[in-house]
């Protein structure tokens, strides 16, 4: 600490304050917290949509799956511009496009113009999900990785818990034809609030190294490369190379390969949880909707003690267990949903959805933090947001799969070989294929 007595203490963290890093972890938690809010409300108000625009359950999941496509191709492009242009230009994009697109759903009249909208809106999720994580994991340092990234998906449940209490209040006040249109009008405000404080925000360190290494490598200049190179690490060769021809390469194709098959699955099996779950357990299984959505708003907060509790654990043991862990109890949540649950028993309902949900949610902690670490900071960005490529991916095929099987194998059949079985498929292959990095490593220790 200085000698003139100031309170705050320089973090290790490449001499960024205390204040600087919360300032850093609150603007990256609300802006995805945010950006989820929208798409909760999505997953909370399909029903009330659906019956107000006399939509089906397909039409349903075909806007889900076609603004979930738009990500998987934007993610792809967003990626490499991200390590070109960096970080903060990310987040800014992202939270920037969605607010917009989550705003004009409020004006939707049909299956084709929420088609539309949605599709504006998903195009920049699946990025905001690679670029915070990207700066997180440049800025925080090593013994607190874990637990950062842990907060910063935690946002998720911030906004599932947002979009609970904006669904119950807005169709209990507005009605449920009305209610859902104004809504959507809660997303913009607070995004645009934190969409300015973020201007704040400065590049990361390893992401301006990594410029001016690229700078005067371009130069020639290979003194001040050599120079450079006593602070990081970095394969100078590579970093000049296109980003997915880095990504393949031998050094990193395991990583990138199998990232991309587990995200893409076990994600997809989580996004018809969450937007199954409310249509299947109100009309099914018989429970009121409005106590649904009350079980969610009061539910969701635990989603956050799961992102924690994984967060612990990988900065302990490292990122891949605790993933595994974590999705293979949440498949059992998914499959005692199914065939342990019957109304009017809501405590058989309360207690498998809150064993579902804390587990969901928990896993995407660990896996957050395995999109980013497993990639060098030459190519993070792409590797993160390739990862979240298939993360949307996943979003927007296993929903159609999902709804296009339910006439063959009935709804129980579906949640059984469509979610259970290939999710307890996945998790056997990422465990016996994707490696354990080691906790408290600096980034150059994993991957250059």
């Amino acid at each position: 600490m200085s000698s003139d007595g100031s309170k705050e203490e320089k973090s290790k963290s490449h001499g960024l304050r205390t204040r600087d890093l919360v300032l850093i972890a609150a603007v990256i938690y609300f802006g995805w917290g945010l950006i989820n809010t929208d798409d909760n409300l999505v997953l909370m108000l399909g029903t009330p949509i659906m019956q107000t625009l006399h939509l089906t359950v397909q039409q349903y999941s075909y806007v889900l799956s076609a603004g979930f496509f738009t990500s998987f191709a934007v993610s792809l492009v967003l990626g490499p511009l991200g390590d070109k242009l960096g970080r903060k230009f990310l987040l800014q994009l992202t939270l920037l496009g969605t607010s917009v697109f989550s705003m004009l759903q409020y004006f939707i009249n049909g299956f084709g113009s929420w088609l539309l909208i949605r599709m504006g809106a998903e195009a920049f999720t699946g990025s905001e999900w690679g670029a915070g994580a990207t700066y997180l994991t440049e800025t925080i340092g090593k013994r607190l990785r874990g637990l950062a990234l842990s907060i910063m998906q935690s946002g998720w449940v911030f906004g599932y818990g947002l979009a609970s209490v904006i669904a119950y209040f807005t169709l209990s006040y507005f009605g449920m034809s009305y209610g859902w249109r104004v809504a959507f009008l809660f997303a913009f405000l607070p995004a645009l609030t934190v969409l300015i404080i973020r201007s704040r925000l400065k590049e990361t360190d390893r992401f301006n190294h990594l410029k001016e290494i690229r700078e005067a490598e371009k130069r020639g200049d290979s003194s001040k490369v050599k120079e450079l190179m006593e602070k990081y690490r970095v394969d100078v060769e590579a970093s000049v190379k296109p980003s997915y021809r880095q990504l393949l390469s031998p050094d990193l194709r395991r990583a990138a390969l199998i990232l991309a098959f587990y995200n893409f699955l076990t994600t997809g099996v989580a996004i018809v949880g969450d937007s199954m779950f409310p249509y299947y357990l109100s009309q099914v299984k018989g429970f009121n909707y409005l106590t649904l959505v009350s079980m969610f708003a009061t539910l969701s907060f635990i989603g956050i003690v799961g992102y924690l509790t994984n967060g612990y654990l990988n900065d302990h043991i490292g990122a891949k267990w605790p993933v595994v862990i974590f999705a293979a109890l949440q498949t059992l949540g998914i499959f005692a949903l199914v065939a342990f649950v019957h109304f009017p028993d809501y405590m058989a309902l309360w207690s498998w959805y809150f064993l579902y949900l804390f587990t969901h949610n928990g896993q995407f902690a660990g896996l957050i933090r395995l999109n980013t670490e497993a990639f060098p900071t030459r190519v993070r960005a792409a590797g993160a947001l390739w990862s979240g490529a298939f993360w949307s991916l996943g979003q927007a095929a296993w929903p159609l799969v999902f709804s296009s099987l339910i006439p063959l194998l009935g709804f129980n059949g579906a949640w059984m070989w469509v979610e259970v079985v290939p999710e307890l498929v996945a998790i056997a292959l990422f465990a016996a294929i994707m490696r354990n990095i080691p906790p408290q490593r600096e980034l150059e220790e994993i991957a250059i």
